[in-house]
């Protein structure tokens, strides 16, 4: 049952944008653009799937847990590196709660994807076959 629901290659595509827009935004130029890319990271996992919310919600969240994973340990690594190794259990509770944060933003993505699909498909003009 798991493995009809859970689709891996959108959200391994969702993953590797969610760090590649950290990278850029929040490493190199310093400003954070984290949770807007979980939202839209969410949105196109949604979208990709094309089936119902509950199935953009659930691989949303997985997106938003397994790109959170990651994103928070470099954070924690690149904070250390900062000389914050004597703060550390309160960069954790941030990481904790960040990472919360994270699967709420992504798995909402990932309903708003599915009802934006399913929108599309609806709207969409039916095409007549003419047979001659």
């Amino acid at each position: 049952m798991i493995k009809e629901i859970v689709r891996w290659r959108p959200i391994s595509i969702g993953i590797i944008l969610v760090v590649t827009l950290y990278v850029i935004s929040d490493l190199i130029s310093g400003i954070s653009i984290l949770l807007p890319s979980f939202l839209l990271a969410g949105l196109i996992v949604g979208f990709i799937i094309n089936e119902s919310e509950k199935n953009g919600a659930i691989n949303g969240a997985i997106l938003g847990l397994i790109g959170g994973l990651i994103v928070n340990v470099f954070l924690i690594i690149y904070y250390y590196y900062l000389g914050y190794g004597d703060y550390i259990s309160s960069i954790l509770l941030y990481t904790v709660m960040n990472i919360v944060l994270q699967i709420v933003v992504a798995a909402v993505g990932g309903v708003l994807g599915s009802l934006i699909k399913t929108e599309s498909v609806k709207n969409r003009p039916v095409e007549d076959s003419v047979e001659d």
